[in-house]
């Protein structure tokens, strides 16, 4: 959540007049002389916002949608960034959002394998050839390769797409694999054709709707 969605989430709660049992509840003033300042606690507000969504969560799941998921960017090596992600993991988890964890190409190999290792889903999309192999994916995880690189091919000596994901060794361990070129590349096209009808009869409807109230001011102030 950005933060300004935060604080306006954080305002809207301590104003509600009633609800809010922990806060007693001041209009705000400029009087020189007022009471101390109300302390607003953050952990009793995240507690009652998660248990909403942990109840969300489960509604969400037992109508038969896919659990949601919680994405991490995390680049370089500060500690508080990483305290911050723990917390976002630990909360993850206990609303029941999974946690998506995001790596860069500049993620050593090593600290990469230990996050792909144990990842159901992996998805590369890095550029760089043969980033993902065979040793680093888990025993029947889905990977996803958006990689796009033009190599040299080793036999032919011509030029070649690959992907980032070494295809005939993850092949052998993966449940589901897509191949570069022939897999992510064909379908971004094709939805790129369909959510450009999606938005052109979005544009459409609301042309329409706006002719529709003209006409109905028209008739009214006739």
């Amino acid at each position: 959540m950005a933060a300004g969605s935060l604080w306006c989430v954080l305002a809207a709660r301590l104003l509600r007049p009633a609800q809010s049992r922990h806060l007693r509840h001041r209009p705000f003033h400029l009087a020189a002389v007022r009471n101390e300042a109300v302390v607003i606690s953050g952990r009793k507000l995240a507690q009652q916002i998660k248990q909403e969504v942990r109840q969300e969560v489960e509604e969400w799941v037992a109508s038969g949608n896919k659990r949601p998921h919680l994405s991490v960017v995390l680049v370089g090596e500060n500690p508080a960034s990483h305290s911050y992600v723990l917390n976002k993991t630990r909360a993850a988890a206990d609303v029941g959002d999974a946690t998506v964890t995001i790596s860069h190409r500049y993620t050593p190999k090593e600290q990469l394998k230990k996050h792909t290792i144990l990842a159901d889903i992996v998805v590369s999309a890095a550029g760089i050839p043969n980033l993902i192999t065979a040793d680093m994916i888990k025993e029947g995880a889905a990977v996803i390769d958006v990689g796009i690189n033009r190599v040299q091919d080793p036999v032919t000596a011509k030029p070649k797409l690959v992907g980032d994901v070494d295809f005939e060794g993850v092949k052998k361990k993966a449940s589901y694999i897509t191949p570069v070129p022939g897999g992510v590349g064909p379908m971004t096209v094709a939805m790129l054709m369909k959510n450009t009808i999606i938005a052109a009869k979005k544009v459409l409807r609301s042309a329409e709707q706006e002719v529709l109230k003209s006409k109905e001011r028209g008739v009214a102030t006739n």
